[in-house]
C-alpha cells in the first residue's frame, strides 16, 4: 500500500513538473513574441519619425513581454527542478532561456540609461543588440522546450502539436530582427553612427534572409512530422504580424497590404508540394522559399538595396515606389543565391531537428 501511494505521489509530481515546464515554454515563446511586435513597431515609429521616449507603447510591449518571459524562465527552472527521469533533456533549452532572460533583463535599463543620455536611439544600438541577442536565445529555448515535450509526451499528433507554431514564429521574427540590425541603415543618430557598412549588408541579407525563411518553415514541416497546413499557419502569422507593424501605421503604403498578403501563395504551396515528402520535393520547396525573400521582408529590405544600388534618400512616402523601382534588379542579382541559402537550409534542418527530438 505504502509503494502504491509513492507511485502515485511520483506520477503527480512529474506530471506537475511537465506541466510548468510546458506552462514556462509557452510563457517564454508567447513573451518572446509581444517583444517582436512591439520591437517591429518601434521600427516603423522610428522610420515615421513619431515622437519617442522610453515608455512609449512599443517599448511597453516590448516589456511586457519581456516580464512574461522572465516569468515563464522561472516557471521552466521549477518544473525542470522536480524532473528527474528527464532533467537531462530539458537542461539545454533552460540553459539558453536563463542565458537570455539574463540579456533581456539588463538590456531595460540599459536601454533606460541610454534614451537618457543620448535621446533617440538606433535599431543597432549596444541595449537593442543585447535586447535582439536575448530574445533570440529565449525563443530557441522555448521552441527547443516544447518540442521536447511534445515528443517525451507523444503529443505528436495530437492538438497539442500546433504548439509548434508559437514555438517557431519567435524564433523567425527574433532572427529576423538579428539580420536586419546587421543589414539595415537604421543606426545612424546624433551621437552614433552604427550603420553596417553597405555592401557587407547586402550580402548578409542576401544569404541570412532566404536561410531563415526556408529554415523556419522546414522546421515546423519536420518538428511537426510532416503535419500537412503547420507552414501555411506559420507563414500566415508571420504575414500578418508584418503587416501590422511595418505597413498598416504606414498610411503611404497602407494600400499594399493585399500585394503583400500574395506572399502566402508560396507558403501554401509549399505545404501541397511537401505532401510527398520526397527529396526532391523538399530541395524545391527550400529553393521556393529562399528565393521570395525580397518580397516577404517588404518594404523595409528596400533600404538595404537601395544603399548600394541607387543611394536614394528615401521618405516613408516613397518607399513603395522605390521598392518596386528595385525588385527586377534586386530579383536577377540574389535569385540565385537565395535559391542556394533556401536549399542548404533543407540539409541543416534535418540535422537540427534530430538534435532538437533527440533522434
Amino acid at each position: 500500500m505504502t509503494f502504491f501511494k509513492s507511485q502515485i505521489s511520483q506520477n503527480f509530481l512529474k506530471s506537475r513538473s511537465h506541466s510548468f515546464l510546458l506552462l514556462g515554454n509557452i510563457l517564454v515563446s508567447f513573451g518572446i513574441l509581444l517583444v517582436t511586435v512591439g520591437g517591429s513597431w518601434d521600427i516603423t515609429n522610428h522610420l515615421l519619425n513619431k515622437p519617442e521616449t522610453f515608455f512609449s507603447p512599443p517599448h511597453a510591449l516590448i516589456y511586457f513581454g519581456v516580464a512574461l518571459s522572465l516569468i515563464g524562465a522561472i516557471c521552466s527552472f521549477i518544473g525542470w527542478k522536480n524532473l528527474q527521469q528527464f532533467k537531462i533533456h530539458y537542461f539545454f533549452p533552460l540553459k539558453i532561456k536563463l542565458f537570455g532572460i539574463a540579456l533581456l533583463v539588463g538590456a531595460g535599463p540599459f536601454d533606460f540609461l541610454w534614451h537618457s543620455n543620448f535621446g533617440l536611439d538606433g535599431f543597432l544600438s549596444p541595449p537593442h543588440l543585447a535586447l535582439i541577442v536575448g530574445m533570440f536565445l529565449c525563443s530557441i529555448g522555448g521552441m527547443i522546450g516544447i518540442s521536447r515535450y511534445l515528443e517525451i509526451n507523444n503529443f505528436k499528433n495530437s492538438f497539442r502539436s500546433y504548439l509548434l507554431i508559437l514555438a517557431i514564429l519567435p524564433v523567425w521574427l527574433s532572427g529576423s530582427g538579428i539580420i536586419s540590425s546587421l543589414s539595415l541603415p537604421f543606426s545612424n543618430t546624433d551621437y552614433f553612427n552604427f550603420n553596417p557598412e553597405p555592401i557587407l549588408a547586402f550580402l548578409i541579407a542576401t544569404m541570412a534572409f532566404p536561410f531563415l525563411i526556408s529554415m523556419s518553415m522546414l522546421l515546423i514541416f519536420r518538428l511537426s512530422h510532416y503535419g500537412f497546413g503547420m507552414m501555411s499557419i506559420l507563414g500566415c502569422l508571420f504575414l500578418l504580424i508584418y503587416s501590422f507593424t511595418a505597413i498598416v501605421p504606414n498610411f503611404a503604403i497602407f494600400d499594399s497590404v493585399l500585394f503583400y498578403s500574395l506572399n502566402l501563395i508560396p507558403f501554401v504551396v509549399s505545404d501541397v508540394i511537401l505532401l510527398h515528402k520526397s527529396k526532391k520535393s523538399l530541395i524545391f520547396v527550400g529553393g521556393l522559399l529562399g528565393s521570395v525573400f525580397y518580397m516577404v521582408y517588404y518594404p523595409y529590405v528596400m533600404y538595404t538595396f537601395n544603399e548600394v544600388l541607387l543611394g536614394k534618400l528615401v521618405s516613408p512616402s516613397l518607399i513603395y515606389f522605390v521598392y518596386f523601382e528595385l525588385i527586377q534588379t534586386v530579383l536577377m542579382i540574389t535569385v540565385i543565391p537565395a535559391i542556394i541559402m533556401g536549399v542548404f537550409a533543407v540539409v541543416i534542418s534535418e540535422k537540427l531537428s534530430k538534435k532538437i527530438l533527440m533522434s
